[in-house]
């Protein structure tokens, strides 16, 4: 009989130990378990980019409405008289800053994501490696190495760009759908509700489609 304690040290699964480290199941709860920090900064960015996000709407509309056709002007701004002329150029320039500061916080956004998914990354493939090691120096001697480095490298290279976009993507996604929303529903309910009259349908098909994908990828990885 073999000795319970012999089979369990050689088994790559049996030792929890603290001195090797802990990948979980989800790939959602190791991403917040990690860059927690970095995480919270790319949400941070979502929310000051989203007022620049509404202003960019609202100056057009009002470059229409109150510059261009001399309506409802303001008397002064800042103590100083305003002509149709002046109020539209201050308009004008208003929104180019508000749309060169909205790319570059947003460029900034994509970049930081880049930069956060290459960073956890680097530690998965670490983590990975350490849990390799775990298994009997004989079972991994006979291993070919082409079949460990793609396991390492190949396979964990598509986490990058959801470790990036974990938790960023859908905040920002999600915010920007909501000030698009709120700011037509200021302008029009039944165009508001015209728009939105299709998200009904898409949230009932698109996760069973996804579902579907999402089992012919995890096929994909346990044959490779």
């Amino acid at each position: 009989m073999t000795d319970p304690k012999k089979s369990e040290s050689l088994s790559p699964s049996g030792d929890d130990s603290e001195d090797y480290p802990q990948i979980d199941k989800s790939i959602y709860r190791y991403v917040l378990r990690h860059p927690f920090r970095g995480q919270l900064f790319l949400l941070l960015l979502t929310v000051l980019t989203m007022p620049l996000v509404y202003i960019s709407l609202d100056i057009p509309k009002r470059i229409i409405n109150q510059a261009l056709e001399g309506q409802n002007l303001p008397q002064a701004i800042l103590g100083f008289e305003v002509t149709q002329v002046s109020f539209l150029m201050l308009l004008s320039v208003v929104f180019l800053l508000v749309v060169v500061v909205s790319g570059g916080l947003k460029f900034y956004l994509n970049v930081y994501k880049g930069v956060l998914g290459e960073r956890m990354l680097r530690r998965f493939r670490f983590d990975l490696y350490s849990r390799i090691l775990r298994f009997p120096s004989s079972k991994i001697r006979r291993t070919p190495p082409a079949e460990i480095i793609p396991m390492i490298t190949a396979e964990t290279e598509p986490l990058d760009g959801l470790i990036g976009d974990a938790i960023a993507a859908p905040a920002f996604q999600g915010a920007l759908l909501l000030t698009y929303l709120s700011f037509i529903f200021q302008q029009d309910v039944w165009l508001g509700l015209a728009s939105i009259a299709l998200y009904p349908p898409q949230m009932y098909l698109i996760p069973k489609l996804q579902a579907k994908v999402n089992a012919l990828s995890k096929r994909r990885v346990k044959t490779a």
